[in-house]
Order: structure tokens, then sequence, then C-alpha cells
């Protein structure tokens, strides 16, 4: 007979390999389709314009600006002051002048918003949105830093 008494060996500590394995194939399968996906955007089509198109030494030869002050009243051009600053007056039915602004230029003519700065946002979509209704379709917008009745800088605008 044996005196000793059995001892339970101890369980066995180590690391379980099958969640391991799970999550090494997760991985797998995340970087296989992301890899497939970067594959696929670099067929997508880009054209970028040419570094030279972006200077130009009058940022208003081809489009018609019109002015949105902070209180949201639409003012249009009517001349240039002896420095070369438009000056603009304010709009006394802004539609019938859009409508005939879509008539002398056409409805794809860009028409630059110069938006004074401070102007709230719903404001200018206001101008966006009767511009869009009235027909236009290439619509900028810019800041202006002065005041649109402000025609005593020289700054161009």
């Amino acid at each position: 007979m044996n005196l000793r008494s059995r001892r339970k060996k101890p369980p066995e500590s180590g690391v379980l390999l099958s969640p391991l394995i799970d999550c090494v194939f997760l991985l797998l399968i995340f970087f296989l389709v992301t890899s497939m996906i970067k594959r696929f955007e670099r067929q997508i089509p880009v054209t970028l314009a040419d570094d030279t198109s972006a200077i130009t030494l009058d940022p208003h030869d081809d489009s018609f600006p019109i002015g949105v002050t902070t209180e949201g009243r639409l003012y249009g051009p009517s001349r240039k002051n002896e420095y070369g600053v438009r000056i603009f007056e304010p709009l006394d039915d802004p539609e019938a002048f859009l409508k005939q602004l879509i008539v002398d230029h056409g409805s794809r003519s860009p028409v630059t918003v110069l938006v004074e700065r401070g102007t709230s946002f719903q404001k200018v979509i206001r101008v966006q949105d009767q511009l869009e209704l009235i027909g236009f379709e290439n619509i900028r917008f810019r800041i202006r830093d002065l005041p649109l009745n402000n025609t005593r800088s020289g700054i161009r605008s």
C-alpha cells in the first residue's frame, strides 16, 4: 500500500489560444478589406487645377459681384472710384435686378457674392437660395472686410 497521499496537480496556467486565433483572423480580415478599399480609392479620377489658374490679376474678371450686408440687404455695383474699389449701392428691387442680370449675362455666368464680415450664416444662405431660385447656377462667395458702403479705402474687393 502506498501511504503517500496523492496530490492533485495544479491546473496549468497559460494563454488560451482559441480567442487569440479569433482576434488574429479578425485583424487579418480588417487589413485585407481596408487594403482593397485603398486600392479602389486610387482608381477614382481626380482632376487637379493648374497651379497658374489660382493666380489672377483681377479676381472679378468673369463674375458679376453682388454684395450682402450684415443686415442681409443686397447691394449691386454701380462704378469704381479713383482707387479702383467698386462702389456698391443698395438694390431697391433685388429680384428684378437679378432677373435682369440673368437676361443680360445668362444663368451660367458666375456671380460672386461679397459678404460683409460678421454677416450671419442664415442671411448668406437666404441670398444663395434666392439666387438659385431665380436660376443662377454658378455662385461664388467671398468675405469682404470693408463695409459695402465704404468707398474711401484703396483696397480692392
